[in-house]
């Protein structure tokens, strides 16, 4: 079965905390590269 790894409301974004981690991992710890990336994600669904 699927995973639902993000959810996009009205008035919220939701993000599974696996993707987020997963994300950082890959980028091998550099966890404020991904915050950025996050940040401007959410920026681009006007959150």
């Amino acid at each position: 079965m699927a995973k639902t790894k993000l959810i996009i409301k009205d008035d919220q974004v939701l993000v599974d905390a696996e993707l987020i981690f997963e994300e950082i991992k890959k980028a091998k710890g550099d966890w404020k590269r991904i915050e950025k990336e996050i940040k401007q994600m959410l920026e681009a669904f006007g959150a």
